[in-house]
Parts: C-alpha cells; structure tokens; sequence
C-alpha cells in the first residue's frame, strides 16, 4: 500500500504528459471523424497505451500501459456521457480516493508496528550487495586480521548512529610492514531500505 505512493509518481506523471496528449488528440479525431464510434475511441487508446512496452522493452509495462488507457479511455467516454445529459460526476471522482483513504487507514491500524532498525541491520544492509570495494570487509560489526605480501592488514567494520534509525557505517583497513603503514576509510549514510556514500579517504593499498 506504501508503493502506490510511488507508483502514483511514475504513472501519474505518465498519464498527465502522454496519456493527456494522446487523449486530446484522439478527442479532435473522433470529433472529425469518429462521432458515432466510440468503441473505436477506446481501442485506439489502448493500442497507444502500449508505448511504454515497447519504449522499455517490456511486455507487462505494455500491458498494463494499454489496460490503463482504456480503463482512461472508458471513464472518459461515461463523464462525457453524464455531462452531455447534464450530470455531474463528483461522487465518481470522489468514491476512489474515500475508498483508498478508508483501506490505507484500515491497514495502517491493523499491521503490526516495524521492529526497530538497528546498528547490525545497517551493517546488514550495507554489505548485502556484491561485486564493490566492501566485498572484503566483515558483514558484521567486527575486525578481521590477515596477511598479505608480508603486509598485517586490519580490516574493521563499524557504525554509529546519527538520527532516529539513521547511522554511518564505515569500513576501515590499515596495514603494515616494517615501516610502511596506511590506512584507507570508506563509509555510507544508511537508513531502512536506503544507502548512500558518505566519505572516502586515506590510500590505496600497496598489495
């Protein structure tokens, strides 16, 4: 239910630019030349609607595309319907939005509150990806020691929190051999479901 919020952004931006235009061209043919064919009216919003399949190569991109536009399609025709024999079609309008309000507000009262996200789920969080600079780090909050080349290498994960749920996790390595010594940081902001980089300093590493 907390997507359709996202959702509403993508689609609803879609819908306004393209979904519009091509509604209001098609609404300058059928005055032209489709009067008595609505039928027709939807189709060709439906087939149009298919755009997004075929702009992201994505067959139910296109699907769902087409099946919105002739749902548009649909209302669209109704409302012109009810306004011709001059009804109004507020309540239409109005019944979704009271209906998606309502469910929201059912949901929310009835789902269970989210455990708290704590320092070892940032920590989780941060090393669920593959293939980065991080690979080699502990995926837990603890320091790994190793050698390589002759080098004693310290590897080190850590994470302090910053705000309500927000922490900074921050991958350390320092090595040493004789009297070559570094070291080299990297860390990420990290809330629930959200990571972003943060600083990156010292060396690169001689090994």
């Amino acid at each position: 239910m907390g997507w359709s919020l996202v959702y509403m952004m993508y689609v609803g931006v879609i819908i306004m630019l393209y979904g519009n235009v091509v509604s209001i061209l098609l609404e300058f043919l059928r005055i032209k030349w489709l009067k008595r064919r609505d039928w027709l009216f939807v189709l060709l919003h439906g087939i149009l609607g298919l755009a997004n399949g075929f702009v992201f190569q994505n067959w139910l991109l296109g699907i769902s595309g087409m099946l919105a536009a002739i749902c548009y399609a649909i209302i669209d025709r109704w409302i012109y319907t009810r306004q011709k024999k001059q009804k109004g079609a507020k309540m239409f309008v109005s019944i979704p939005v009271l209906i998606y309000g309502l469910s929201w507000g059912i949901l929310q009262f009835i789902s269970p509150s989210m455990p708290p996200f704590t320092k070892e789920d940032a920590v989780e969080f941060a090393t669920s990806g593959q293939g980065t600079v991080i690979d080699r780090f502990p995926e837990k909050i603890e320091k790994w020691e190793e050698k390589i080349a002759g080098y004693h290498i310290e590897r080190e994960t850590t994470a302090r929190k910053i705000g309500d749920e927000k922490y900074i996790v921050t991958f350390t390595e320092t090595w040493k051999k004789g009297d070559d010594m570094g070291s080299r940081y990297y860390s990420y902001k990290v809330e629930r479901n959200s990571i972003t980089a943060y600083q990156v300093g010292g060396k690169q590493p001689p090994y």
